[in-house]
This record gives C-alpha cells, sequence and structure tokens, in this order.
C-alpha cells in the first residue's frame, strides 16, 4: 500500500522540479524579451513618425533622440553593471550609494544639455529650436532619480522587475506616441514621447522596489564609481562616434531626406546588436561574476562566444537579404536602401554582437578600460568615413567604412580578451 504511495510522492516532485525549471527558464527569457520588445518598439517609432510627418521631420526628430542618447552614454559611470559585477553589490549601502550618484550623473547631465540647448539649435539650419533642446533636459534628471532595486535582482537572475520597469516604461512610450504626434504634428513629439518614457520608468522603478528608497552621497562611493566607470565614459564617448556620429556626417553633408535613410537602415540593422547587448549585460555578466568565483570560466566561455558566433552569422546573412524589401514595405519606396548599403550595416552589426561577450568579460573582472582600447580603433573609421561625405561619395561608402571599423575593435577585443583569460586559466589549472 505505501508503495503506490511513495511512487505517486516522487512523481509529484518531479513534477513540482520540471515546473520549477520551466518557470526558471521562462524568467531568463526576459533579458530577451525586454530589449527585443523595447528596441522593436523604439524601430515602431520612427515608423509612426516617418507616416505621419515624413522624412525630413523624421530626420529632426532623429537629431532629438540621438542628443538625448549623447548625454546618457557620455555620463554613464555603469552603475547597473556595477551593482551586478560587485561583490558587495547586494548590500543595502552599497545600493543607497550608488543611487546617489545616480542622482548626481542625472542633474549633472540635465544641467548640461540645457546650457547647450541654444548650441545645439545653431548646429543644423533649420533644425530643432534651443527650447525643444532644453525640454530634453528632464529626461536625465527624472531617470537618475530612478530604483536601482531592479537591477539588484538580476544578481540572483530574477528579472520579472526589470519586466516591468523597462516594459511598462515601454508601454507608456508608445501610449504618448499618438496624443504628441496629434499635438506637434512635427519632431517636437519626440520630446514629448521621450519625457513620457522617462517619467513612466521612473515611477515604475520604485513601484516595483522591495526595499525603501535611498540615497546616500559618499565621496568613498563615488570614487569607487569613478573608478570603475571612468573607462566606460571613455567607451561610451567612442561609442558615439562610432554609432552616431556617422548621422552627424550624413546631416552635414547631406539633406534630411537622406539622413532618413541612413538613420533607418543603421537603427535597424543595430536592432539585434543592442538587444544582445542589453541581454548579456543582464544574463552573461553576472554568469561571469559566478565563474570567475567558482573558476569555472573555461566551461562556460566557449559555450558563450559559440552562441555570439551563430547570432553574428545569422544577422549578417538575415539582414542583408531581407531588410531592403522590408523597410520598402514598411517605411515605402522612398526609404528602400540599395543592398550594398543593407549588407555594410548588416556586417558593422554582425561584427559589433561578435565583439559583446568580450566587452562582458572585460567588466567582469574589472579591466573596464578594455571595451574603450577595442572601441578606439573603431573610432578611428569616422575619419575616413568624413573624407568620403565631404568627398561627395555615395552613403555605402560610409557603411563600408564603419563596418571595417567595427571588425577593426573585434579584433582588437578578442587579443585583449586573450590577456584578460590567461591569469583566469591559471587560477583554475591549480585549483
Amino acid at each position: 500500500m505505501n508503495e503506490p504511495r511513495a511512487r505517486w510522492t516522487v512523481s509529484r516532485l518531479k513534477l513540482g522540479s520540471e515546473l520549477m525549471r520551466r518557470l526558471s527558464l521562462s524568467g531568463k527569457s526576459l533579458p530577451w524579451g525586454i530589449p527585443i520588445v523595447a528596441e522593436t518598439a523604439a524601430l515602431g517609432r520612427s515608423i509612426a513618425f516617418a507616416w505621419a510627418i515624413g522624412p525630413e521631420e523624421l530626420g529632426r526628430a532623429m537629431i532629438l533622440a540621438l542628443t538625448v542618447r549623447l548625454v546618457e552614454m557620455v555620463s554613464d559611470l555603469g552603475v547597473d553593471r556595477l551593482l551586478l559585477q560587485a561583490p558587495d553589490g547586494n548590500e543595502v549601502k552599497f545600493q543607497s550609494a550608488l543611487q546617489g550618484v545616480a542622482v548626481l550623473r542625472g542633474l549633472v547631465g540635465g544641467v548640461v544639455l540645457l546650457a547647450l540647448a541654444p548650441l545645439l539649435a545653431m548646429t543644423f539650419q533649420d533644425g530643432p529650436n534651443a527650447s525643444t533642446y532644453a525640454v530634453l533636459a528632464l529626461i536625465p534628471v527624472f531617470r537618475g532619480f530612478a530604483h536601482l532595486d531592479f537591477k539588484r535582482a538580476e544578481r540572483r537572475f530574477s528579472y520579472l522587475r526589470m519586466a516591468w520597469a523597462e516594459g511598462g516604461a515601454t508601454l507608456a512610450m508608445l501610449v504618448a506616441l499618438g496624443p504628441a504626434l496629434w499635438i506637434f504634428q512635427d519632431h517636437r513629439a519626440m520630446s514629448a514621447v521621450l519625457v513620457a518614457h522617462a517619467v513612466a520608468f521612473l515611477a515604475l522603478t520604485h513601484l516595483v522596489a522591495s526595499r525603501p528608497y535611498r540615497v546616500q552621497m559618499c565621496f568613498r562611493f563615488l570614487r569607487r564609481t569613478w573608478t570603475f566607470g571612468a573607462p566606460l565614459i571613455f567607451n561610451a564617448g567612442l561609442m558615439f562616434l562610432t554609432f552616431y556620429a556617422d548621422r552627424l556626417i550624413v546631416a552635414r553633408a547631406f539633406d534630411w531626406d537622406v539622413l532618413a535613410l541612413y538613420g533607418v537602415v543603421l537603427q535597424l540593422a543595430m536592432l539585434p546588436a543592442q538587444i544582445v547587448g542589453r541581454a548579456a549585460g543582464s544574463l552573461v555578466l553576472p554568469r561571469f561574476r559566478i565563474a570567475l568565483a567558482s573558476k569555472t570560466l573555461t566551461q562556460v566561455w566557449p559555450q558563450t562566444l559559440a552562441v555570439h558566433v551563430a547570432l553574428a552569422a545569422c544577422m549578417v546573412f538575415g539582414f542583408a537579404l531581407i531588410a531592403p524589401s522590408i523597410i520598402e514595405i514598411v517605411y515605402g519606396e522612398d526609404l528602400r536602401p540599395e543592398f550594398g548599403l543593407a549588407l555594410a550595416f548588416a556586417c558593422a552589426a554582425g561584427f559589433r554582437i561578435l565583439r559583446t561577450p568580450f566587452s562582458q568579460l572585460a567588466i567582469a573582472v574589472g579591466r573596464t578600460s578594455d571595451p574603450g582600447r577595442a572601441n578606439l580603433v573603431r573610432a578611428m573609421a569616422i575619419l575616413p568615413a568624413s573624407v568620403f561625405a565631404m568627398a561627395g561619395f555615395p552613403l555605402i561608402a560610409i557603411a563600408a567604412a564603419a563596418a571595417l571599423g567595427e571588425a577593426g575593435a573585434t579584433l582588437r577585443a578578442f587579443f585583449l580578451a586573450v590577456e584578460t583569460r590567461r591569469p583566469c586559466i591559471s587560477q583554475e589549472v591549480l585549483a
């Protein structure tokens, strides 16, 4: 009589274990799902702008989004990554100090953007005016007061709070899109949409937090964050040059319609790379941290690299083949790119995807200067791109320069990773 009951109990335990395993896998799918939703929403936003206000106004709107991204990148001390990477990242005092750094960063970014608004308005003839740029100063301020508890949860591979915060903010942006376009009917709608996203993100991070919100201004923690994040700021500046400066080059050398074409193809090509990069920050970085602590990096690294090689290959072949037709269907015939332009951007994005695990490994071991050293090679491609633009070369020449730069940066990252892994392998052998 007891044997059937025992078998039933064991079966129930196995079923429960399988259910928990599937739930765990489902939870780990969120770091992929949320970036996909966010980047797809950004793509949908540009599509809505293209149809509602036309390619010329879309080009101006892209400059506004570009400005916000620039301020975020050049002030990024990697607070979220330090929270994931640090051994004491789960402590209340540490989190409060990082939230203090985030507040300081947001206030400085807002003041700088407000002060630069008149200069930015003079950069492009018939571009956005100073008041439109000034509104953007609200965005870093709002984001600076966000609660970091949703990032702390990622240390335990728990991503539900991240999904609510980032996914909810994306939904708020989409909801605001229609009213903003109806009210402004030009590029100023972009400012309204971006502010709505920042406000929603701020509110949701506090809503999903389990800890009370505390801010601590501590010079010791500020210095520690600066030591960790200063190389990331350098790298962010280089990434801006590599990812966004070519749009500025196109904007100065061509007209707003050509900028819209270039920006659409570039955005669509880099969308998978952005998704992979954001997912890696939530999945790969904590995994590397644990592997380094348990001395199992030699087991984890080949699997991680193989996945990114496969993703990069799929990106190159898939985008080059289908992107021109998809862009024509979605955006219209005027924004259909040539095959050569699509192929060049596909290669650039593929090399960036391939570089992702190298960057995450460098951050995991605290070598935060390595991504910047690699991207320095990519930044050099801005020089030939500028020359090509001033000489009146077609867009494909500028895109080809970008692809070659990404290839050089990935090769540099590979050699830096060899230096990084060598002591780790030695420690594992001796363990």
